[in-house]
């Protein structure tokens, strides 16, 4: 049962769920994209988020027709993990979400715009050379890109349109710019870069972010540039 499903008292302060009363078990994501603290599974959304069904036999029949994409790309998996950014749309029922970040470090659906779900933001995570002297980007939902050339750096962000599949703008981690905050304690809060703080050996870079007028020190992993002045893509109706 363990490898399969997590027990619903252990389950990962991502996941929204009752852990004392409810369900004793939830389905466990298969290994993908995200990693298992950061991911919601395909039932869980389903039947916990959505309500759209209230047994995993109900959830496998809504898939199995075809009614739900992620990216723009058919899932079927009733354990397919969903993440940071990703796009869920049903079809349908004409809904489309976007998968974010509350300020209880929950990972929360916000409904968006069937325009808006053709934009995705990805955070650059690696940056490598390959053969011929190309450039490998990888982004935080494993997508990757051959480029010949980028200014972009690990920590950049760029919109993706996922109908044409191409890069439309470069988001650099920078002084000003705007970064959703996916960690520590002001998890879930929109901020701007006010700072970059250079750090020496094997520290871990730091930024200095104002949040309501207020400086406070983060790490720059946390910072996911979201735009300038405010975000390029629409980040959903708030709960």
């Amino acid at each position: 049962m363990a490898r399969n499903h997590l027990a619903t008292i252990a389950a990962p302060k991502t996941l929204r769920v009752e852990r004392k009363g409810g369900e004793k078990w939830i389905a466990r994501a298969r290994p993908g994209a995200h990693p298992l603290h950061r991911s919601l599974t395909l039932n869980y959304i389903l039947k916990n988020v959505l309500k759209h069904a209230i047994s995993t036999k109900e959830v496998n029949k809504i898939l199995y027709e075809k009614n739900v994409t992620i990216d723009k790309k058919v899932r079927l998996d009733h354990k397919y993990g969903v993440g940071l950014m990703d796009i869920v749309e049903i079809e349908k029922l004409g809904e489309s979400y976007r998968v974010l970040l509350n300020n209880n470090g929950e990972l929360v659906l916000r409904k968006i715009t069937k325009k808006d779900s053709e934009l995705k933001i990805l955070q650059v995570v690696k940056k490598t050379i390959i053969k011929k002297g190309k450039l490998q980007l990888t982004f935080h939902d494993g997508r990757n890109l051959l480029v010949d050339k980028t200014k972009l750096n690990i920590g950049d962000s760029v919109i993706f349109d996922l109908g044409k599949k191409q890069v439309v703008k470069e988001i650099p981690l920078e002084n000003n710019s705007l970064a959703l905050l996916s960690g520590g304690k002001h998890i879930g809060k929109l901020a701007t870069i006010k700072d970059i703080i250079k750090v020496k050996n094997l520290e871990k870079p730091k930024v200095v972010v104002d949040i309501d007028g207020k400086e406070y020190i983060t790490l720059m992993s946390y910072a996911f540039a979201v735009g300038k002045n405010k975000p390029e893509v629409s980040l959903g109706e708030k709960e």
